[in-house]
């Protein structure tokens, strides 16, 4: 690589100069005739003084330390010139930093800008349209706020930076390679629970820059991608507190991470998120993916099929990529239905499928609408008017499309019937299965960013080349792919779930060898995909827009009191029985296989079936090493941990003991205790089946103080956890003032959370003995050293408890007094086993 060259900088510089001097000059007149200006004139002044400063002094920073690094980069590209992942300073040391580590810096850095630009407007023409009694004056304070939305954006990002640390992901090998696997560690601070797991995203990505100046856009294509959930138990310690395992397969062929073109770039990006009280867990880094001599030899060049459209225009290439991709399994959570009817299946895609997209469309229509109404009233010429008219009708046209348009795809009776529109008005669109070439998922162009948030669309294509859209504003990708493996399976066509690529006009398809991925088409703009680019035509108003959406819309996430997350499960449809179980039930399910008669039963329990749980404590000993954690059992048992009836939570801790092979009796009791003691990988586990053991009457006494010496006195964070939850299930008094020891005194905050939750809904204690912790909970969101989340728990927990709801600890402490003992008798009259819960 040729050295940078000093052109660069030394021109930013001087064109940085006249922006820092005159901000100095005219802060000191600003600073020197401030005694003789008007009250409000100093204030605006200085604001706009200080913003120059802050331009000018900023672009010298920049193209100084820009220099820099490209002097350091150019080194290192000269000293390993065929080791592009060499290239980087932390991927030479094996490890990725995070794209977000220093994203505070940047808001606050924003948040200035943002703020030093608005002051003017506070400070001078609000105070001027006040006196002047103008009506404008009540619009504009509505514009500053977004000062407010600013800062509070650079707080979070603040607070999230300081919760999780300076993040990194390390490499197991160097670089990571095609037909591979990508294994790692994320290295984080992360004390606290996260109940859903974290969701891990690998994809590369082709990141194109198009445009110039200040009509330059990026668009992110999603080329190929995996994701992965990894349950929280899975997170083990590292240097930083805590290391979040990474391992997936890289595809044997695809695009390798390509930094020549600063316009065009192949990026290989891992995401990580999860829900957690407070502010949420987000990163991002990139990954070193090249060809390697291990990685598998592409397919030939006779496997990919090029065709050159009629008409360039500037469009991309098609580009057919060899290979077939399979079946796609359904995603855990989907929103198109899917219903039987009239002899086939019928996939419905309901309104407000994007709400971020439809808000955000909505914020801009408001804006683009009152500069309209502006133009019209101003002596601005009329053809200006008349195009923001027309542009105005056309976003909003896109607003009712993306938040009021509904589809409808029926496959049965030998044909694809397809109808959408808005409101449910539309015409119906009938094509044989016999004139069906392909039905392909599309995804639609993307804009900046670093996660994916593109759209998808399913598009059919007839023998005679037509392309219809069955419908689009799919959020997710993989919705898009099994909805599309669903149809060509129903209409007999040949699985193929790979995702078409619209790219923008102008940009060229790169060479690809790989052989399962995006394929390549014409930029033909759906509806929705041109309301999207109108959006972009006001990029600025639409970005605020959405950030004030995002900063206006945040609330704390209720912290989920469903333990540590099982890893997700394809959805088991739900029985309903119509009657309780008969003498002809019971002989049909003691002659099923154990693993049926484990599943029918524990969902009859779950219903309530009292001769069902019967039945179940009969067997249940006897399914030990016969049954295993199918996707129906797993969902069985999620539901069966949260009952209202204690009874089903007994049932829960026996179908547990019985998956993990533990029986209800001493030597089981004896071989946990031992396994704790010599197993440091299998503790927690241990101590959460001792509690089960213990719930369950077996040698409670000893497995009590077991428990409670863990979880006090274990250094492992996670330990104490598991212990904490292995307690719930004892159900005595004395283990609820434990659980409080530990929801007030453990240095971890996952700890606690769970404490917390075991108190109020989670484990089985009764409604009674719960309410007895109330005075503590109250006690304790009433004192002034409590930290806020802690109150936050507090709160929660008595809402759990009573059922009732306050804002803060003063009226929690009146309603206590007044109807506490009410409350208390009102449970005292409950059967033992009424509890609050799901179902």
């Amino acid at each position: 690589m040729a050295q940078p060259s000093k052109a660069g900088p030394v021109v930013l510089t001087l064109f940085a100069l006249p922006f820092l001097g005159g901000g100095l000059f005219f802060l000191y007149a600003q600073l020197v005739a401030g005694q003789n200006s008007k009250s409000g004139d100093p204030i605006v002044g200085a604001a706009i003084a200080l913003f120059l400063v802050f331009i000018g002094g900023g672009l010298i920073l920049a193209s100084t330390k820009g220099y820099g690094l490209l002097k350091k980069q150019a080194a290192l590209q000269d000293a390993n010139p065929s080791s592009p992942w060499l290239w980087r300073t932390d991927w030479a040391a094996r490890r990725a930093e995070s794209q977000s580590q220093k994203s505070y810096i940047g808001a606050w850095v924003l948040a200035a800008l943002g703020n030093l630009f608005l002051l003017p407007f506070m400070f001078g023409m609000i105070p001027q349209m006040l006196r002047r009694s103008d009506p404008r004056a009540i619009i504009l304070p509505g514009f500053c706020s977004l000062g407010v939305v600013l800062i509070v954006r650079a707080i979070r990002a603040t607070i999230r930076h300081d919760r999780f640390g300076n993040s990194y992901f390390e490499f197991d090998s160097l670089p990571f390679a095609f037909g591979q696997r990508a294994i790692g560690r994320i290295h984080l601070r992360f004390e606290t629970q996260a109940a859903h797991g974290i969701d891990l995203r690998l994809r590369c990505v082709r990141r194109v820059t198009t445009g110039s100046g200040n009509n330059r856009s990026t668009s992110n294509i999603t080329l190929w991608q995996v994701d992965k959930n990894v349950p929280s138990s899975a997170v083990a310690p590292g240097p930083l507190g805590r290391a979040i395992p990474v391992d997936f397969e890289l595809p044997a062929e695809g695009l390798a991470t390509d930094h020549n073109n600063s316009s065009d770039q192949v990026l290989w990006l891992l995401h990580a998120q999860a829900d957690v009280p407070g502010v949420d867990y987000s990163d991002d880094f990139e990954l070193p993916v090249f060809r390697t001599a291990d990685s598998p030899q592409p397919a030939s060049n006779s496997q990919s099929q090029v065709s050159v459209p009629a008409t360039g225009f500037g469009f991309a290439t098609t580009q057919v990529l060899a290979g077939d991709s399979g079946a796609v399994p359904q995603p855990a959570r989907t929103k198109v239905v899917v219903s039987m009817r009239d002899g086939g299946t019928e996939f419905y895609f309901p309104p407000f499928r994007t709400p971020a997209r439809a808000l955000m469309l909505l914020l801009v229509a408001a804006g683009w609408s009152g500069a309209v109404y502006a133009l019209f009233h101003s002596r601005a010429p009329l053809f200006f008017a008349v195009i923001f008219a027309l542009a105005d009708l056309f976003i909003i046209f896109g607003f009712f499309h993306v938040s009021f348009g509904s589809a409808r795809i029926f496959v049965g009776n030998g044909e694809i019937v397809s109808r959408g529109g808005v409101l449910g008005v539309g015409g119906a669109k009938r094509t044989p299965f016999s004139e069906v070439a392909s039905v392909v998922a599309v995804a639609n162009m993307q804009q900046g960013g670093n996660s994916d948030n593109s759209v998808h669309s399913i598009r059919m294509v007839t023998n005679a080349g037509k392309k219809i859209t069955l419908a689009d504003e799919i959020s997710s990708r993989e919705e898009a792919r099994w909805v599309v493996s669903q149809i060509e399976s129903l209409a007999g066509l040949k699985i193929d779930t790979r995702v078409e690529v619209d790219l923008p006009i102008g940009v060229r398809t790169r060479p690809l060898g790989q052989a399962a991925g995006p394929i390549f088409t014409n930029s033909k703009q759906s509806t929705s995909t041109s309301a999207s680019l109108a959006v972009f035509i006001m990029m600025v108003a639409g970005m605020l827009g959405f950030m004030a959406w995002r900063m206006s819309s945040f609330t704390t996430r209720r912290n989920s009191s469903r333990a540590a997350a099982a890893p997700r499960t394809n959805p088991a449809a739900r029985r309903v029985f119509s009657a309780p179980m008969a003498d002809a039930d019971v002989q049909r399910v003691l002659a099923l296989p154990p693993q049926n008669q484990a599943e029918e039963l524990l969902e009859r329990v779950i219903g309530h079936d009292t001769r069902a749980l019967e039945l179940f404590n009969q067997q249940v000993e006897s399914w030990i090493g016969h049954i295993n954690k199918s996707d129906r059992l797993s969902q069985l048992e999620q539901r069966s941990r949260f009952s209202r009836d204690l009874r089903v939570r007994y049932a829960n801790a026996d179908i547990n003991l019985a998956l993990e092979g533990w029986q209800k009796n001493q030597r089981s009791a004896d071989l946990l205790i031992e396994r704790a003691r010599t197993d440091p990988h299998y503790r927690a586990a241990a101590v959460y089946f001792l509690g089960m053991l213990a719930g369950r009457g077996v040698d409670y006494d000893r497995i009590h103080d077991v428990l409670l010496g863990y979880a006090r006195n274990d250094p492992d964070a996670l330990v104490r956890q598991w212990a904490v939850e292995g307690m719930r299930y004892l159900g005595k008094d004395e283990v609820l003032d434990e659980l409080f020891s530990s929801f007030t005194e453990d240095p971890a905050m996952n700890v606690r959370d769970r404490a917390g939750c075991n108190i109020s809904d989670c484990g089985n204690f009764t409604r009674k003995q719960r309410m007895r912790m109330a005075p503590q909970l109250i006690r304790l969101a009433a004192n002034p050293s409590t930290t806020p989340q802690m109150r936050t728990w507090c709160i929660m927990a008595l809402r759990e408890i009573t059922g009732e709801n306050f804002p803060d600890a003063t009226s929690w402490s009146n309603w206590y007094q007044a109807h506490g003992a009410e409350k208390m008798a009102a449970f005292e009259r409950l059967e033992w086993w009424q509890v609050r819960g799901d179902e």
